[in-house]
């Protein structure tokens, strides 16, 4: 009985060692602001959750964000990290990845990390380095060969062509699955932000005119998206909208069929009052950036140039239901590591 005793006293000991590390992962007060627009985030409103339903049923996901919400109050913003940030993989994990909170990337807050990738390139730079403008075709599924002309690709872009879809194959690569050493004249690398013990899907690169758009849904999975040409539009709403949105779910991928645009483009009645009732933030990512979207999180992606963007999923699952678990345990800590704070900025407003 009293090795058992012994064995909890040590447990408890070794959780509240780790909470405790947990509260200092981040020290504001030495290390500085952590965002381009802190003030705007110390300022954004607090996402608002409706009392929980007694009828209706909802996916984990958006039941475990709804009382997290409800105990921690959290900012309706999407937030840029600072160039000089230098954070490490851990404290990014924990600050992002546990909490859930959608957060803007530059490539050059990654360099102390030895992250190298040039920060946006122009069409024709790219084209420079793919000069074959020959029509082509991108076959569907992965693009696993040990070199990918996307000169065609680019071609259609620099003309802004719309996507052409046949048999063969697209225009130019939507949504297509390859491999980073594929374009090696482009020394693509992964993010270092995402933690090296992670499963992750094969990179997804996605091509863009003015006309295509990516109708409004939420993933199963966090999400990297990186821009390597052009700026994306992003309206984006917390998984806890899902009481409006009613999204239809199959796999983890859910689509929001009575809203396919949150923007200007919704045209019916029913459609404008629900994208105004929505809690939406509306974002620009430039070529240069990274936004880091939890899994759960609605969003809407659109484009007024051309784009390129590569962007890499986790096998892993939301990682914010690992740390809400834990912390309904008792083993992660509820404070919010400062930077402002997430849970005492967000009580102050």
């Amino acid at each position: 009985a009293n090795d058992q005793e012994d064995d909890i006293g040590v447990a408890d000991e070794t959780a509240a060692a780790e909470i405790e590390e947990e509260e200092r992962i981040y020290d504001e007060a030495t290390e500085g602001d952590i965002f381009e627009d802190q003030a705007a985030f110390d300022n954004a409103p607090i996402i608002q959750v409706l009392p929980e339903s007694k009828v209706r049923k909802y996916s984990q996901v958006v039941l475990s964000h709804e009382r997290y919400y409800r105990d921690h109050p959290s900012k309706l913003y999407v937030p840029t990290l600072k160039k000089n940030s230098h954070l490490t993989v851990e404290q990014f994990k924990r600050l992002f990845m546990d909490r859930s909170q959608p957060v803007i990337i530059p490539f050059e807050s990654m360099r102390h990390l030895n992250f190298t990738t040039k920060a946006g390139w122009t069409l024709d730079e790219l084209k420079q380095l793919y000069p074959n403008s020959q029509k082509a075709m991108y076959r569907y599924g992965a693009l696993l060969k040990k070199d990918i002309d996307i000169g065609p690709a680019v071609s259609s872009l620099m003309e802004n062509r719309k996507l052409r879809k046949t048999q063969e194959g697209k225009s130019y690569p939507r949504n297509t699955k390859f491999n980073l050493k594929s374009l090696a004249q482009l020394d693509l690398q992964t993010p270092p932000f995402i933690p090296p013990e992670f499963n992750m899907m094969l990179p997804s690169l996605w091509f863009a005119s003015t006309s295509e758009a990516t109708p409004l849904h939420s993933d199963c999975c966090d999400n990297w998206a990186m821009m390597v040409s052009g700026t994306k539009k992003w309206y984006v709403a917390p998984p806890t909208e899902a009481r409006l949105l009613k999204p239809n779910c199959r796999g983890g991928l859910c689509w929001v069929k009575r809203l396919v645009h949150a923007d200007h483009h919704a045209r019916t009645a029913a459609e404008i009052r629900l994208r105004d009732n929505t809690q939406f933030i509306s974002i620009d990512l430039p070529a240069g950036h990274v936004l880091y979207l939890p899994a759960g999180w609605f969003h809407h992606v659109e484009q007024e140039v051309p784009t390129v963007m590569i962007n890499f999923w986790s096998k892993e699952g939301p990682q914010f239901l690992k740390y809400y678990d834990r912390l309904k345990r008792g083993l992660a800590s509820s404070a919010a590591e400062s930077f402002a704070d997430f849970a005492a900025v967000a009580g102050t407003n």
